[in-house]
């Protein structure tokens, strides 16, 4: 007799390393996203009665990890204060062309606000539904569709391959929406 949590424990060793590479995206560390998937996967194995079968086994793991992330976030004060503990990422020359291309782009990601961050590296890295990002991120799929709109524009603004990223694109959209500059004078 099989029980609904079957494909849980079945399904979760191929999303492992799609669980790590967003845990890494989100921590900016390696030893941290391990710590952030393993506590993701034992939240997940305590709660498996709660999966809705027939529903995206991928997207509730990848909810669970940003809960768990957010949750440590929230333990550690404020994501600055999180962001300044992380060690300083200095400049390295690259072995390879390829190699630098994909540091210069880690380093105009770094430069996104997280919103916007985790709602491109969900649906362009890691291929997610916009529907199934807004599932993960608990938000309407309109904002997530202007998350990545807004992260993709302030790459092409703030990066090429081979250059800085400049640090002033980090605030983009949201803080100019934030503020009231979606449109005139008000």
């Amino acid at each position: 007799m099989a029980s609904h949590t079957d494909p849980i424990r079945a399904g979760l060793p191929a999303l492992l390393p799609e669980l790590r590479a967003f845990a890494r995206f989100l921590a900016r560390d390696a030893a941290q996203a391990d710590d952030l998937v393993q506590e993701a996967v034992l939240r997940a194995l305590r709660a498996e009665a709660q999966w809705v079968p027939g529903t995206s086994l991928r997207a509730w793991m990848f909810h669970i990890l940003r809960n768990v992330f957010l949750a440590q976030l929230r333990r550690r004060g404020t994501e600055r204060r999180a962001l300044e503990r992380l060690p300083p990422r200095g400049a390295q020359p690259a072995v390879q062309e390829a190699h630098s291309a994909v540091g210069d782009l880690s380093r105009a990601l770094d430069t996104l606000p997280m919103a916007q961050r985790e709602a491109l590296i969900l649906v362009g890295a890691h291929g997610l539904s916009h529907e199934e990002a807004a599932a993960v991120c608990g938000v309407p799929v309109g904002t997530v569709k202007a998350r990545v709109a807004r992260a993709r524009a302030a790459l092409a603004r703030g990066w090429a391959p081979g250059e800085t990223p400049r640090e002033d694109q980090g605030e983009s959209g949201e803080a100019a929406q934030a503020a009231g500059g979606a449109g005139g004078e008000h």
